[in-house]
């Protein structure tokens, strides 16, 4: 028997870091949508194994227990204290080092995949534990709808009635340059830099603004993370300004970076195609674009 999971990856909608924490993480407030472009994870259990088995075609994802999603299996085994193994075929299309969540989407469908596979030993309650022990952002991934969340990310709230409409009507173009952003860099000059963050207080408010009357064009479209990316990779802040300019539409950073999105909503098909031609320009050839 085998399963298959997709695996989305995920923008956030508005970042908003309040401040570091003792334990060493960051306190935030986020609106985060899963789109439609990702991964697909198939899982197998392996009759008679002693390690786990992860293929993936994609150079530079790591295929030890480095990989959240084998590292997904050895806390299932944990738990569940099922004496299984797995093989992992991960069709990866979500680059790292982006910003999007994407290994830590393969793990929460890896969560997902070998618990179904063993008959579902565990609540989804423990599953949101175990995510929560695997990544600040993994446990979004196991509600497959937009979320709020706080916390250091493991606190995490689905969106419904007009919030999830509205997020789900969403038609974003991403791209993401050659180079990547590495997550303890950012937050480490989040860190070192105390007046880039944002008032607690002041990150609700916004949020609950929203809330209390959801629309597409009153998203509070707030990253500070990008405020220190921009100053390290000029060309980025470029071309996020260059796209809001240029075609006035929202554009800005997901997550620590390094890829960004805009908002296309307003856009005819023709002028989706110019704005993907000018991040090419700006960015250079090997830029990823894709539809989300």
């Amino acid at each position: 028997m085998k399963v298959k999971k997709f695996s989305p990856c995920k923008v956030n909608l508005m970042l908003a870091i309040t401040g570091a924490r003792p334990d060493g993480f960051h306190n935030l407030v986020s609106i985060v949508a899963p789109v439609k472009f990702g991964d697909w994870l198939e899982a197998e259990i392996l009759d008679g194994a002693s390690r786990d088995e992860i293929e993936c075609g994609m150079e530079g994802v790591p295929l030890d227990e480095s990989n959240l999603v084998v590292k997904a299996a050895a806390l299932f085994r944990r738990e569940s204290g099922r004496d299984v193994f797995f093989k992992f075929k991960l069709d990866k299309k979500v680059p790292h080092g982006a910003g999007l969540g994407g290994g830590s989407s393969n793990g929460a469908a890896a969560l997902l995949a070998v618990n179904e596979l063993c008959g579902n030993p565990l609540p989804m309650k423990k599953l949101e534990a175990l995510a929560a022990e695997m990544g600040s952002d993994c446990p979004l991934f196991l509600t497959g709808t937009p979320v709020v969340m706080r916390g250091r990310g493991e606190l995490v709230y689905p969106l419904f009635g007009d919030a999830q409409d509205y997020i789900s009507r969403l038609k974003l173009v991403i791209f993401k340059p050659a180079f990547s952003i590495n997550t303890g860099w950012a937050y480490s000059q989040m860190r070192a830099n105390p007046s880039d963050y944002i008032d607690a207080d002041e990150a609700e408010s916004m949020l609950s603004v929203w809330l209390e009357n959801p629309s597409i064009s009153g998203l509070p479209l707030v990253n500070n993370m990008q405020i220190e990316a921009f100053k390290k990779y000029p060309a980025l802040e470029l071309a996020v300004e260059g796209v809001r300019e240029k075609f006035a539409v929202p554009a800005m950073m997901s997550g620590s970076g390094s890829a960004c999105f805009a908002i296309v909503n307003n856009l005819t098909e023709a002028q989706i195609s110019e704005l993907k031609n000018y991040v090419k320009s700006m960015l250079g050839d090997s830029c990823v674009i894709v539809d989300a």
